[in-house]
C-alpha cells in the first residue's frame, strides 16, 4: 500500500476520519503541525530547525566578489558562510529566489540555501536545503505555516516552515519565512524509500507539457509517467477514464490534495491556477503524487465555490466522471471541519503569533497583527459561506428551447467597499444587474447551472458608462466570463451603448457545474447587464 493510503487508512481504523467534532484537526494540533525531525550537529548537539526555537537567528556572510556574481547572475549559486543560533556552516550553497516576490540584494531578497551544495552531506537540522522567503505577498508572515500544517493534517505531504531574522554581511533584513526545500530528505520521510523522480513546473505548469525532474533517477524516458496521467485524463469515455487515473495517478490522495487547495482558496496552486505544485512518481505503485507549495497567498476569496471550474486538467478530469465527484464531495464534507475548522485554525493563528512577538518591534507586531485579524476574518468567513453552499440543493440542468436558456439566479460576489452592486431598471426600462465601481473593484454577478456535454455560449447585452481600467490586471472593463475558464469576451471599457458580449466554451462530461459571471473590473464608472439577454445557448452536442 503507498504510504499515504497506509496512513489514511490508519486514520480512518483509528476513527479520527470524522466531522466537526474533532478529527484530524485536533491530531493536527496536539502535533504541532506536523512530523518533526531532530538531527545532531556536531559535538552532539541537537538541531531541529522547525521546533527547538520559533524564530532563528541567522546570519549569511557573502564574499564580496561573490555579491557582485550574484548581481550579474541572481540564480547562480555562490558560497557562503551561516551562522545559525550557535553553529556555523561554512561553504553553504545559495542564490537569491522569488518571482512575483523577488527582490534585490539592496531590498530584502529571498534565498535557497544549500547546505550540501559544497559540502558533501552538508545539512542543517537534518535538512540539506531550506528557503528563506521574504513574505512580501503575506503581510501575516504566516499563511505558509498554516497552510502546510493543514495539507499536513489531511495526509498531504507539505514542507514544513519556520521563521527566523536574517542579516546579510552584519545588514539586517528582518523577518523570514524559513521554509524546508523538497529534497531527498523530505521525499523520505513521506514515501520511503523516494526512489522515484519528483518533477517541478520549472519548464511547464501542466502534465501535457514538460515537467523538469527536480530529482530521481528513475531509469528511462522521465516524461513517460506524466504522459500516462495526461493521456489518462483526455480519455473521452467516462468509465475508461476512471479506470486509467486509478492507474496513474493516486486518487485517494489526489481527492484530499485538490480539496484542502480549494477549501484554503490556494488559487495560485494547482487545481485553480496551474502553478505552484511538484509531482512524486512512486515507481512500485506506479502512481503520481501532487504536492502543494506557494501558499503564501492563501484565503483570498471568502465565496470560492466548492466546486468551482478548474484550470488543472486532473483535477477537472476527476470532476468530469460520476465517481470522481462524488468522492471528492464527500471528501471536501470530511475535510470541512475535521481539519478546516475556523476556531481551531484562528486559534493555531493566535499561538503562532504569540510566539513571534518576542521578536518583533511594537510597529512591526501590530502590522502582522493586523495582518492576522484580517486573515482570521477571511477563514471564519469562509467556513460559514461554505457551509451556507453546501447545505443548498445543487443547481438544476437547464432546459434549453430551440437551444436557448435564460439564465436566472444571480447573485452578488466580491461587492466593492465603496460603489455599489444592485438589481435596477436599466434605461431602457427592463431589469438590469448594476454594478458601480469604487476606486479598486473588481465585483460581480454569479449564476450557477448544470450542463451536458457540447459546445456552448454565454452571451447578454452590457453598457458602460465612464468605466476606467484599473492600473492592473488582465481583465478589464465590463465582461462576461466563466468562472474557472479561460472562455471570457471582450471587456467595455469608457462609455458604450448596449453591446451584446459573448464568451464560447466546452463542456466535458454529464451533469458539470458551470459558473456564470458578469464582471466589472474598474477604478470608476459604472455598468448593466441586461437580465433578459443573459442567456446560455447550445452550439453543438457530441
Amino acid at each position: 500500500m503507498p504510504p499515504l493510503l497506509a496512513i489514511l487508512e490508519a486514520v480512518r481504523r483509528a476513527g479520527i476520519w470524522r466531522g466537526a467534532g474533532g478529527g484530524l484537526a485536533a491530531v493536527w494540533l496536539g502535533l504541532g503541525g506536523g512530523l518533526q525531525a531532530g538531527a545532531t550537529e556536531g559535538g552532539g548537539t541537537s538541531v531541529d530547525l522547525f521546533a527547538d526555537k520559533p524564530v532563528w537567528e541567522v546570519q549569511l556572510q557573502i564574499a564580496a566578489a561573490d555579491i557582485q556574481q550574484l548581481r550579474t547572475n541572481a540564480r547562480a549559486y555562490v558560497s557562503a558562510t551561516v551562522r545559525a543560533g550557535q553553529r556555523t556552516y561554512p561553504q553553504v550553497g545559495i542564490h537569491l529566489k522569488g518571482t512575483g516576490s523577488f527582490r534585490g540584494l539592496d531590498d530584502k531578497p529571498g534565498w535557497t540555501l544549500d547546505f550540501g551544495r559544497f559540502v558533501p552531506g552538508g545539512q542543517l537540522g537534518g535538512v540539506r536545503k531550506i528557503h528563506l522567503n521574504n513574505s512580501v505577498e503575506d503581510g501575516s508572515f504566516l499563511k505558509e505555516q498554516i497552510g502546510g500544517e493543514l495539507f499536513r493534517a489531511a495526509g498531504v505531504p507539505a514542507p514544513r516552515v519556520a521563521h527566523a531574522r536574517v542579516a546579510l554581511n552584519g545588514r539586517p533584513l528582518g523577518l523570514y519565512v524559513v521554509k524546508e526545500g523538497f529534497t531527498r530528505e523530505f521525499l523520505e520521510r513521506h514515501f520511503p524509500p523516494a526512489a522515484g523522480n519528483l518533477y517541478d513546473t520549472h519548464l511547464g505548469h501542466d502534465l501535457g507539457q514538460v515537467l523538469r525532474r527536480h530529482s530521481g533517477q528513475e531509469p528511462g524516458d522521465p516524461q513517460q509517467p506524466l504522459r500516462a496521467l495526461a493521456a489518462a485524463a483526455a480519455e473521452p469515455v467516462a468509465t475508461a477514464r476512471w479506470q486509467a487515473l486509478q492507474r496513474t495517478l493516486a486518487v485517494d490522495e489526489f481527492l484530499s490534495f485538490m480539496a484542502m487547495e480549494i477549501l484554503l482558496d490556494h488559487w495560485d496552486g494547482y487545481c485553480l491556477g496551474r502553478n505552484n505544485f511538484l509531482v512524486y512518481h512512486d515507481p512500485g505503485a506506479g502512481q503520481l503524487f501532487f504536492l502543494p507549495t506557494g501558499m503564501d497567498q492563501l484565503f483570498g476569496k471568502a465565496d470560492l465555490d466548492w466546486r468551482p471550474g478548474m484550470s488543472g486538467t486532473v483535477a477537472r478530469a476527476i470532476l468530469e466522471t460520476p465517481e470522481g465527484r462524488a468522492l471528492y464531495q464527500a471528501r471536501f464534507r470530511a475535510l470541512l471541519g475535521s481539519v478546516f475548522n475556523a476556531g481551531r485554525i484562528r486559534q493555531r493563528i493566535g499561538q503562532r503569533l504569540a510566539e513571534l512577538r518576542p521578536f518583533l518591534a511594537g510597529a512591526e507586531y501590530e502590522a502582522i497583527r493586523q495582518e492576522t485579524d484580517q486573515m482570521s476574518r477571511q477563514i471564519a468567513a469562509r467556513e460559514n459561506w461554505l457551509r451556507t453552499q453546501l447545505d443548498q440543493p445543487e443547481p438544476a440542468a437547464v432546459e434549453f428551447q430551440a437551444n436557448r436558456a435564460r439564465l436566472t439566479g444571480w447573485k452578488v460576489a466580491d461587492a466593492p467597499a465603496s460603489g455599489s452592486v444592485q438589481a435596477v431598471a436599466h434605461p431602457r426600462g427592463r431589469p438590469a444587474l448594476s454594478i458601480q465601481a469604487g476606486p479598486r473593484t473588481s465585483a460581480s454577478w454569479r449564476a450557477a447551472a448544470e450542463l451536458g456535454p457540447g459546445r456552448y455560449r454565454f452571451e447578454g447585452e452590457v453598457m458602460v458608462a465612464g468605466v476606467k481600467p484599473l492600473p492592473f490586471g488582465k481583465r478589464q472593463g465590463a465582461s462576461l466570463r466563466l468562472a474557472g475558464r479561460p472562455a471570457s469576451s471582450v471587456g467595455l471599457v469608457g462609455d458604450c451603448p448596449w453591446q451584446m458580449l459573448r464568451a464560447d466554451f466546452e463542456v466535458g462530461a454529464a451533469g458539470e457545474k458551470i459558473e456564470f459571471v458578469c464582471e466589472l473590473r474598474a477604478a470608476g464608472g459604472e455598468a448593466w447587464f441586461d437580465q433578459a439577454s443573459l442567456t446560455v445557448c447550445r452550439l453543438s452536442e457530441p
